[in-house]
Formats: structure tokens, C-alpha cells, sequence
């Protein structure tokens, strides 16, 4: 990684105009890696553009410089672009930004990740995009201000379920301390991220569980919402589901969760396991074209959520 580091930072220093994105519907990992990262880049007096396709979902603006953010590029001057999380370049959403010919420094964890950039700086087995990214503000010796330290620590928190998820490794505890030394407070993030949630987006999941059905069977636990039962709730943020299939997989006699939310034209699903349950939901995305970790992935398909005769849930296409 030392190596990849090194060619990383080549990049960065031999160029001066730097667009940074990430995939649809920016998330707290990928979009506080994204936006520490933003901070550093214009410390070392870099232009630094920052698109996320779909924006920022109200629970992280809190973050600081998320209102730079902007839903997709206005010029193509570029001479670097870094993702975040996106394990294709195509993942970012957009257009303007696929067609950019310029190099790329793809920094990611997913396992799945395809290697699209002229440096890669990819470790699966890392925690989140976040943590990365701290090892690389470790290595550079990048000094680690209060407002880079929310962003670092927001990212960890969200991809560990606050250090409850299987993949917080000692390593990962061991940078959230150094963070909180630097100025980050786990209780404000915590609030920001999952404590404030409106009346309807409670009500959105009160519906979800009553759509939930447990297949007994097959030990899945799974809930959808159709295109009508969102439309029961006014101005609902994209982001108003966010750590449901999470819930719905603390099932204990479920192998994994499974939540489908039609977002338009196209089925969002999600998918979660646990490490004791054995079930590498990865390969369960990769059918339907997504991917993921083992035990947190997820996929679009095109179609509609329907219910069958039966009352049960299928999908038909659009």
C-alpha cells in the first residue's frame, strides 16, 4: 500500500485542478473521505471541484464544506480526478464525468472494485473508504484539523454501524481515538447522522415493517416499498431509509435482510448479513449486476415492485 501511496501522491502533486466524486447519493464513508480529502487538496492550493451526483441527504450537512457540493460539473479543465468508493468508474452517475480523459486515482475498500484508475489505491480489508484515507493523511504527515477529523470519523462511524459491524478491526478503533483527539465528537456525529429523524420518515418506516415478510422457508427476512406507498409520504429525503435492512437484519433466526425500494423506474435493493450466518450477500447482489461486501451490498434493476395474487412481492419490468 506504501507504494500505491507514493504513486497517489505523484498525482496529486502534478496536478492543480482536481475534480472529486463519488457514487449517486452521497453517503457518510465515501462523502466525509471525499470531503477530507477536498480540505487537504485546497490547503496545497489545488482548485478543487466537488460533485456528487444526487447530493447530500439533509442528515450530513452538518459536514463541514458539504455545501461545496455540487450535483454534477459545469467544465471539463480537469487534470486529475479521484473516487471514492466507486468500485467502476461509471459508478459515479455522471455522464460529463465518465467522458473525462484525464487520470484517475480510484481510492476504495470494496472488494469488488475493478482497479479503472492509473493509481489505485484499494484495501478491501479496511473498514471503510475513511479509514483509508486517514492512513494515507498518516503517511503523507497532513496535518488533521477538527473540520477533516468530523469528516474521517462521520466516515467510520456510518460504516461500522458505529463499531458494531464486523468489519471494525483494532486498527479501526485505533483511528477513531486518534480522530476524536483531533477535535471529533462521536455524540454530535451520532445525533446528526441517526437521531434526527422527522415524524414522516418514522411513519415511512412504520409502513416498511408492516411490508416486512419473513420466509421462513428460506430464513430470509425482506420489506419493499412500492412506488404508491412512497407516494403516501410527502417529501420524503432519498436518504429517509437509511440503517432500516440493518434493523430488519437483527432478525437472529434470518440469514440475511434484504429491503427493495422503487426509486422511479428502477428497484434499489440492499442486503445485509452477519458473520455467524454464513451468507456472503455480495454474490447475491452480483446476480442482479450490483455488488458489495459479504455482509453489506446492494443492486438496481429496472422494473416495478408489485404484489402477486398471493400478496407477495415481485418485480416486473417498467
Amino acid at each position: 500500500m506504501e507504494q500505491n501511496f507514493a504513486k497517489a501522491k505523484d498525482l496529486i502533486d502534478a496536478s492543480s485542478d482536481i475534480l472529486l466524486t463519488m457514487h449517486e447519493r452521497m453517503d457518510g464513508d465515501d462523502g466525509g473521505a471525499l470531503l477530507a480529502m477536498g480540505y487537504q487538496l485546497e490547503k496545497m492550493g489545488k482548485t478543487v471541484t466537488y460533485s456528487i451526483k444526487k447530493g447530500v441527504p439533509p442528515s450530513l450537512n452538518f459536514l463541514p464544506n458539504s455545501n461545496k457540493i455540487a450535483d454534477d460539473i459545469e467544465h471539463k479543465n480537469f487534470d486529475l480526478l479521484i473516487t471514492f468508493g466507486c468500485s467502476s468508474k461509471d459508478r459515479c452517475g455522471s455522464e460529463k464525468t465518465m467522458s473525462l480523459e484525464i487520470p484517475v486515482l480510484n481510492i476504495d475498500h470494496h472488494p469488488d472494485n475493478t482497479g479503472f484508475g492509473q493509481v489505485n489505491v484499494v484495501d478491501h480489508k479496511k473498514s471503510s473508504v475513511a479509514e483509508l484515507v486517514y492512513d494515507f493523511f498518516v503517511w503523507n504527515k497532513w496535518p488533521i484539523t477538527k473540520d477533516i477529523a468530523t469528516c474521517l470519523l462521520t466516515g467510520i462511524i456510518t460504516d461500522t454501524g458505529c463499531f458494531m459491524h464486523s468489519n471494525t478491526q483494532s486498527s479501526t478503533l485505533k483511528a477513531a481515538g486518534e480522530l476524536m483527539s483531533r477535535g471529533a465528537h462521536i455524540n454530535k456525529i451520532v445525533g446528526q447522522v441517526y437521531k434526527n429523524k422527522s415524524l414522516q420518515t418514522l411513519k415511512a418506516w412504520g409502513k416498511a415493517m408492516e411490508n416486512s415478510y419473513y420466509d421462513e422457508k428460506h430464513k430470509i427476512i425482506y420489506s419493499a416499498m412500492t412506488e404508491q406507498d412512497l407516494a403516501n409520504f410527502q417529501s420524503l429525503p432519498q436518504a429517509a431509509f437509511e440503517g432500516f435492512v440493518e434493523t430488519l437484519n437483527t432478525v437472529p433466526e434470518a440469514k440475511f435482510a434484504m429491503f427493495l425500494r422503487q426509486d422511479g423506474n428502477v428497484i434499489k435493493g440492499s442486503l445485509r448479513s452477519d458473520t455467524f450466518k454464513n451468507i456472503d450477500v455480495s454474490k447475491i447482489a452480483h446476480i442482479f449486476g450490483g455488488g458489495g461486501h459479504k455482509l453489506a451490498a446492494g443492486f438496481s434493476v429496472a422494473g416495478k415492485l408489485m404484489k402477486d395474487e398471493n400478496g407477495k412481492w415481485k418485480a416486473v419490468s417498467s
